[in-house]
């Protein structure tokens, strides 16, 4: 099975599900896919994985969901 590109895992329904039950926002979860491709896209020797930066993308809007 091919791996999902990001635009697919936001329309996929089972991840919105999963999202929804985890109460994780839809724009915190893309904001995450998108840190973690520009840190997969950057050389490895380069890779200083700053968690503060993923933390926030991981910030709970309860309000995305009603």
């Amino acid at each position: 099975m091919p791996e999902m590109t990001s635009s697919e895992m936001l329309r996929d329904p089972l991840i919105r599900q999963m999202l929804r039950a985890d109460k994780i926002s839809l724009a915190s979860f893309a904001a995450l896919l998108d840190a973690a491709a520009r840190e997969n896209a950057r050389p490895a020797g380069d890779r200083a994985f700053v968690s503060a930066k993923m933390r926030d993308s991981w910030s709970i809007d309860a309000a995305a969901f009603i």
